[in-house]
C-alpha cells in the first residue's frame, strides 16, 4: 500500500504508519470474530483501539453518515469533471454508486432510531485535479481512511446486530480502495489485517476537505497550555521564533519545547538523553492507552503532561515507548 495518505492540497501529508499510530492492527478483525484465542496483550490493544469521544451507537452512524456524504459528494463531483475514461470511468460510476447507497441505508437506519440525520455539506474543499492519475490517487486514499474508520468504530458499537452492516461497507470501502491500488500498477501488498483508525485520526484526514482554510497558519509554534489540536498539525515545521527563559527553538528539527516539557528536557539530560524535539505539543490518545493527555515527541521520547501533578515530578512523565513498540511488533506492523 502507498505510504501517503492524502496529497498535496488535501490537508497534511503524513506518511500511513504516522497516520495509524496508536492502533491495534487486528482490532478491526478481533471485533468481529470476537476475543477469544487474542493474547492479553492482543486484547489490550483492542480496547487501546476502541477508546474515542463516540459514545452511543446514533454518534457512530452520525460520524459514519458524515464520512459517506463526503465520499458521496467526491464521486459525483469527479464523475461529471470530465477527466476519467476508459474502465476508470466505468469503475468511478460503480464506486459512485455505492457510496450514494451506504449514505441512503445510513440514513434509513439513523430514521429508524427517531433521530435526524447528519446533512450533506452544502460544499466541500476537495483538491483541484490536473488528471486521471491524480484523481486515482486522491480516492484510493480516501477509500483507505474510509475502510480504516469503520474497523475503528466497529469494536464501540453496542448493538452487535449493526456490526454485519458495518463490516459489509468496511469490505467494499476495502475493494475501492484496492481496486485503485491496482489502477496504480502500486505493486505493495496488502497487510494481513486491516487497520482500524480512532476518531481523531479520520478527523485529520478529512477536516480538510470539510472546512477552507483548516490547516493552522504557517510556522505557529504550540505550548502545553495551548497544544496543536492532532499530532499531524504538530508535526509541521515551526518557523524561527527567538529564544527565551521559557521557550527554545531547534532548528535542526524545526520546533520548539517550552514550559513544562523544556523543565524536563532540561533536568533529564536533555540533548543527549532525549534528542531534539520532532513535534510541537499537542492533545490527542496517548499510543499506551488511549487516554486523551497534552504530549510532545523528542527524538527518543514520548512526553505526557499530567497537570492534575503539577508542582511534582510526575507532572510530565515518560511514555512507554518500550511497551508500545512491542505491541506494534505483536501485531505484526
Amino acid at each position: 500500500m502507498s505510504n501517503v495518505i492524502l496529497p498535496e492540497g488535501a490537508g497534511n501529508g503524513i506518511s500511513r504508519r504516522q497516520f495509524l499510530a496508536g492502533s491495534g492492527a487486528l482490532a478491526g478483525a478481533a471485533a468481529l470474530l470476537g476475543m477469544a484465542g487474542l493474547t492479553p496483550g492482543q486484547r489490550a490493544g483492542v480496547r487501546m483501539a476502541a477508546a474515542a469521544e463516540l459514545k452511543t451507537d446514533l454518534d457512530i452512524l452520525q460520524f459514519a453518515l458524515t464520512l459517506e456524504h463526503v465520499e458521496d459528494a467526491a464521486y459525483r463531483a469527479v464523475n461529471s469533471s470530465g477527466l476519467l475514461s476508459g474502465k476508470v470511468a466505468e469503475y468511478f460510476k460503480t464506486f459512485g454508486d455505492h457510496e450514494h447507497a451506504h449514505v441512503v441505508a445510513l440514513t434509513g437506519v439513523i430514521n429508524k432510531m427517531g433521530a435526524q440525520p447528519v446533512a450533506e455539506q452544502s460544499m466541500y474543499y476537495f483538491p483541484k485535479f490536473g488528471s486521471q492519475d491524480e484523481v486515482v490517487k486522491f480516492f484510493a486514499q480516501v477509500e483507505e481512511v474510509g475502510a480504516g474508520a469503520y474497523l475503528g468504530a466497529a469494536p464501540m458499537l453496542q448493538d452487535k446486530n449493526l456490526l454485519g452492516a458495518a463490516a459489509s461497507i468496511h469490505n467494499v470501502e476495502a475493494q475501492h480502495a484496492s481496486t485503485l491500488r491496482a489502477v496504480m500498477n502500486d505493486p505493495a501488498p496488502s497487510p494481513a489485517f486491516g487497520s482500524p483508525l480512532t476518531v481523531d485520526q479520520v478527523l485529520a484526514a478529512v477536516t480538510p476537505l470539510l472546512k477552507p482554510n483548516s490547516a493552522p497558519p504557517a510556522g505557529k509554534y504550540y505550548t502545553n497550555m495551548d497544544p496543536a489540536p492532532n499530532i499531524t498539525v504538530a508535526t509541521q515545521p515551526v518557523a524561527q521564533v527567538a529564544n527565551s527563559a521559557g521557550l527554545v527553538y531547534f532548528a535542526e528539527t524545526q520546533h520548539t519545547a517550552a514550559g513544562p516539557f523544556l523543565d524536563y528536557w532540561n533536568r533529564h539530560g536533555g540533548l543527549v538523553q532525549l534528542g531534539f524535539p520532532i513535534t510541537e505539543p499537542y492533545k490527542g490518545p496517548s499510543p499506551t492507552n488511549g487516554q486523551e493527555y497534552v504530549q510532545q515527541y523528542f527524538q527518543r521520547a514520548r512526553l505526557e503532561w499530567h497537570p492534575e501533578h503539577k508542582g511534582t515530578e510526575f507532572e510530565v512523565q515518560l511514555g512507554l515507548l518500550g511497551a508500545e513498540q512491542l505491541f506494534h511488533d505483536m501485531m505484526g506492523r
